[in-house]
């Protein structure tokens, strides 16, 4: 059986209306598996065959819209064509008494969703193996005229014999008919949308790519490229930016997959891969050609606290590309001397100056900011959180702290996050912040901001995060952002010994930028 969530969502569906109900004179009924918001998902017995099987049925309450009801067939139709190992298999479709089902096959193994939230980041092989798996089963589809549009890791089944199966073509575009999914009409999981799907456009198999670019780049560094307060938000902010690289998130993956991932990421579809076979092609070449390390206790951090954690092996990855860039570096700066001293012409003045321009815009001055002020920040709280000792985090001392409240576990997982604000003298653009704590475990979502915000949702998406953090000076470098404040958003108080008393300590705040 499929593994579920402990409860199972809610459904419309009364256990006793539905608990060893026999379909179609064949199909008997037995207990939940799962529940979306377009169906609910049964075991069942095929008394006829005597075998078990899984049974979809239509929420009762959309058996009146016709649009959906014709989906939900579709879906029966569109998928009961593609016979792969890699696809869950459709054995039937039912009608009634009212109630609208599919019969498929029953699948012993967990979903991608459970085991990334069971895992966090996955060894880059053994997410490879999951990727080439879900590429298969797309290939077929694709071949077969039909564009999923709703590749995430929940429809993503890994059996317990280690295959990979893809399942949930309710949403597909198959070309049969008339197309149910118009143009003008967003469909699809938010975390795992193209921009295309975004923006209510056409898709093609590339958009499958794209979502699929999506879980790679979530098994590979333990989260999804893009995050955000809202589903819209996640959605929107890839029209508008381009994710850190997997590599900025967590440097011991391949530079191979790094290069892969954000091509699926691209925001236009030519710049993607053309076809799941070549992406799955490409992704066996990364296997074969660039076998690195990789972390064997899936500790996420992001994006800079890794790889200070980790220099030499970051460094020692990145030399093939290190010594030619040096050695062009090099090279440029021999080419400026000799303009200069060729008389000190015009011409090699204006080459100067050039070259000057290029290698500053490549490599902006980051300096220390001059910092305003400190506040704390307590919107989901009662708007205190020692206030008196916030100057404290930013007085250039670390044997002085700012410290939150003290919490037990269930208070902090209903209160989701405190923080600090820190004001700047002036607007700039942010780069990094550096915090220095002693601390064991915690984590933060940095955001910058102009007023500042009094909401947390008015600060946006974060420009950067750090995670499972060791005592000490963390670095944490940031998307490029203008603005005039900093929040320091805390997100996990870390490892103590009493959970009753959990909570962080800041010695010192640094923020830098050009």
């Amino acid at each position: 059986m499929v593994p579920v969530p402990d409860p199972v969502p809610p459904s419309p569906f009364a256990q006793a209306d539905l608990d060893g109900r026999l379909l179609a004179g064949r199909y008997r009924v037995g207990s939940a598996i799962a529940s979306g918001g377009m169906a609910q998902v049964r075991r069942g017995t095929d008394e006829v065959l005597g075998r078990q099987v899984a049974i979809k049925i239509l929420h009762p309450h959309l058996a009146g819209d016709e649009v959906v009801v014709d989906r939900f067939r579709r879906e029966a139709v569109a998928a009961a064509r593609l016979t792969d190992p890699a696809i869950v298999a459709i054995y039937d479709t039912v009608v009634d008494g009212g109630l609208n089902a599919i019969v498929m096959e029953l699948v012993d193994g967990i979903t991608l969703r459970d085991y990334l939230d069971q895992e966090g980041a996955l060894d880059p092989r053994e997410a490879v193996d999951i990727v080439s798996g879900v590429a298969q089963a797309l290939a077929v589809a694709h071949e077969a005229g039909i564009v999923h549009r709703d590749v995430k890791p929940a429809n993503i089944l890994l059996c317990d014999d280690r295959r990979v199966k893809v399942a949930d073509f309710g949403i597909a575009k198959a070309g049969i008919g008339a197309d149910l999914t118009h143009t003008g009409t967003m469909i699809g999981t938010a975390k795992y949308l193209a921009p295309e799907q975004v923006e209510g456009g056409r898709v093609d198999p590339r958009t499958d790519l794209y979502s699929l670019g999506v879980v790679l780049y979530e098994s590979l560094t333990g989260r999804p490229p893009f995050e955000g307060d809202t589903d819209a938000s996640v959605a929107l902010a890839r029209l508008h930016r381009d994710p850190l690289r997997p590599r900025q998130v967590r440097p011991s993956v391949p530079r191979s997959l790094d290069v892969l991932c954000m091509e699926a990421l691209a925001r236009h579809p030519d710049d993607r891969p053309t076809t799941a076979d070549e992406f799955r092609a490409r992704l066996h070449t990364a296997t074969a050609t660039d076998a690195t390390a990789h972390d064997a206790d899936h500790t996420i951090v992001a994006p800079l606290a890794a790889a200070a954690a980790e220099p030499t092996s970051f460094a020692r990855s990145e030399r093939r590309w290190l010594v030619p860039a040096f050695l062009v570096i090099v090279l440029g700066g021999g080419l400026i001397l000799a303009g200069v001293l060729i008389g000190r012409t015009e011409t090699g003045q204006q080459f100067f100056d050039r070259a000057r321009e290029v290698v500053l815009a490549g490599n902006p001055r980051v300096e220390d900011l001059a910092l305003a002020a400190v506040a704390t920040f307590d919107p989901l709280g009662d708007n205190w959180e020692y206030d008196e000792i916030a100057p404290l985090a930013i007085d250039g001392n670390p044997d002085t702290a700012w410290h939150t409240e003290f919490y037990d576990v269930p208070t902090w997982d209903n209160k989701a996050g405190v923080g600090l604000v820190v004001t700047l003298e002036g607007g700039t653009t942010v780069r990094e912040v550096e915090i220095t704590s002693p601390t064991q475990g915690w984590g933060l979502d940095v955001h910058v901001g102009d007023g500042p915000p009094t909401e947390l949702s008015g600060w946006g998406l974060p420009a950067g995060a750090a995670e499972n953090l060791d005592p000490g000076t963390h670095t944490i470098r940031l998307d490029a952002t203008p603005g005039n404040a900093v929040l320091l958003w805390i997100t996990d108080l870390g490892d103590h010994a009493d959970p009753a008393a959990q909570r962080v300590h800041l010695a010192d705040v640094t923020v830098r930028g050009s």
